[in-house]
């Protein structure tokens, strides 16, 4: 019965367009009201802050950015990886003083249970988080593209695993970026959860996960955006042995997308919270693969 009840809304989500999405993520996004910084670290060449942005819709989204020091103008990347790692990700960085980087906490609520019914109340929870992160990263984008420091003809959008649902929206929707690179993440959604729902403890069937999972999520779904990212490049890097977004994903999301892109695989597993040291070889490999080795 609550499979049929969803059902109608549920098809409307999954019928509308990527300008229709577009246009209503537009919509919400409003204007950056402002926007407070602490400083919470600091070496000889490199600052790093907290920030906390407003928006002119009453929404705020928390995060961290690491600004070099000296004049100039410098490349900046949005970072959007995953609900767990958030901000931390500015540490892992290594050998990249010239670039600036900004990653955001994701403004997810409740708690992460797939168990059972449960898991269609998490996954609503993932999608009101996704209705209010893609209009605040936009707002961010926004904020580096006005800083008298950043050269706005070099500013990237990178997702790391789950991030990818709100950041592909957010780099084809503003086409000042100049790139999107996708890590260890994909396309195909309801393949996704149906691939991982015995893993993370769903009781329904495999089948009915996916389908209720991507139909929830839809809006957010990665290949319905990044064939509109042309002519700007996507950079995809996924692992041999990922189990989270399986080769299919990776596939799938490439497959939609338009030249220019490149796949580079790498043989490692799927990244997770705990695991630090990979987080840091992944997010590493990525920041050299756009701006080079060492110091710029």
């Amino acid at each position: 019965m609550k499979v049929m009840l969803l059902f109608v809304p549920l098809s409307f989500l999954s019928a509308q367009s990527y300008y229709n999405l577009r246009d209503g993520f537009l919509d919400r996004k409003g204007k950056v009201d402002s926007m407070s910084m602490i400083l919470v670290g600091e070496s000889a060449v490199t600052s790093t802050f907290d920030f906390a942005l407003y928006s002119s819709k009453e929404d705020s989204l928390k995060g961290r950015i690491r600004f070099p020091k000296g004049g100039g103008r410098f490349p900046a990347a949005l970072l959007c990886v995953g609900i767990e790692t958030g901000k931390e990700v500015i540490a892992m960085i290594e050998g990249q003083d010239s670039v600036i980087l900004m990653a955001v906490d994701y403004p997810f609520e409740g708690g992460w249970d797939f168990k059972g019914w449960t898991a269609v109340g998490t996954t609503f929870r993932l999608r009101s988080m996704a209705y209010r992160a893609v209009p605040l990263l936009l707002n961010c984008l926004d904020w580096l593209f006005v800083q008298k420091n950043v050269d706005a003809r070099d500013v990237t959008v990178v997702a790391v695993s789950f991030g990818v649902f709100t950041a592909a929206p957010v780099a084809v929707i503003d086409h000042r970026v100049k790139q999107f690179m996708a890590v260890q993440a994909g396309g195909d959604l309801s393949g996704v959860i149906k691939h991982n729902s015995e893993k993370w403890g769903v009781t329904i069937p495999g089948w009915l996960a996916g389908w209720l999972g991507g139909s929830i999520l839809h809006p957010f779904e990665p290949n319905k955006y990044v064939f509109y990212l042309s002519p700007r490049k996507l950079l995809m890097i996924n692992g041999e042995g990922d189990s989270f977004f399986p080769k299919f994903s990776a596939e799938s999301l490439f497959e939609h997308a338009r030249e220019p892109k490149e796949m580079i695989w790498h043989k490692s597993a799927h990244v997770a919270p705990g695991e630090k040291e990979l987080i840091k070889e992944l997010t590493n490999i990525v920041a050299r693969r756009i701006y080079g080795g060492g110091n710029r």
